[in-house]
């Protein structure tokens, strides 16, 4: 009987350390899901089956969504640039900003708002367009609520390494090249998606419904550079404030 409480203590703590260690790494997360692999860098990589295109600059790039955070679960880990992820730094994970982007999130409830460096990938949930550390989220003063509406703007950072051809002046918008799409929404109703599709009748733009992960997505587009993208963005956000410009394989 001794023996029997002897294991049952030790598989009780065991069970509690178990629990603890679960709940930490949990807190703060904010939906981030393991960085994509390192081999990967500012080149394409896949997902849960889904590939993701990184842009060859940041240059013009604007959007509005959710934002989530996370931190201690993280705190010195690998990050997909390579770098050790401090969760006390002013960085952030976004799936196609090139590594070293430098991106303006104001948090559309209260105004706040912080300079970010992409680091890191994800979140790699459609429902969110960035995941930042916890001293930006402390900043932007969205830590009890998880998750916040933001709006991003590169500032600064973020260009390929890649040698410049001769191009437009510089004060012009970088033209990067790709397949680009505008997302209207994510549903989880098909039925909400047909509605959604209907009300872009108005834009007078190429609509679809893609069907992927449970969830029904509408795009527009797709068209091939991001500032032609951009461009339509502002017109589909009259009707759609929450839309946003995505890179994605098509073929």
């Amino acid at each position: 009987m001794k023996a029997d409480s002897a294991d049952r203590t030790r598989y009780g703590a065991v069970l509690i350390a178990l629990v603890l260690a679960i709940a930490l790494a949990l807190a703060g997360c904010g939906g981030k899901q393991a960085p994509a692999p390192r081999e990967g860098r500012d080149k394409p990589y896949t997902v849960r089956g889904k590939t993701y295109y990184p842009l060859l600059s940041a240059e013009g790039y604007e959007a509005v969504g959710t934002a989530s955070w996370y931190g201690p679960g993280f705190h010195g880990k690998r990050t997909s640039s390579g770098e050790r992820f401090n969760q006390n730094a002013m960085t952030a994970a976004h799936t196609i900003l090139p590594f070293q982007s430098e991106i303006e999130v104001t948090n559309l409830r209260n105004g706040r708002s912080v300079v970010v460096r992409i680091n890191d990938r994800g979140p790699f949930s459609d429902s969110r367009i960035i995941d930042l550390s916890r001293a930006a989220a402390v900043r932007l003063d969205m830590i009890g609520t998880g998750t916040a509406r933001v709006r991003l703007r590169h500032v600064g950072g973020g260009t390929s390494a890649s040698p410049v051809l001769p191009g437009p002046s510089v004060q012009q918008p970088v033209n990067v090249e790709g397949t680009f799409y505008i997302q209207v929404g994510v549903f989880g109703k098909r039925n909400n998606a047909i509605r959604a599709m209907r009300q872009t009748g108005r834009l007078d733009m190429k609509a679809q419904v893609d069907y992927r992960r449970n969830c029904w997505h509408v795009l527009l587009g797709p068209w091939s550079d991001l500032n032609t993208a951009n461009d339509n963005l502002w017109r589909v956000r009259d009707i759609f404030p929450d839309a946003y410009v995505i890179s994605e394989d098509k073929v």
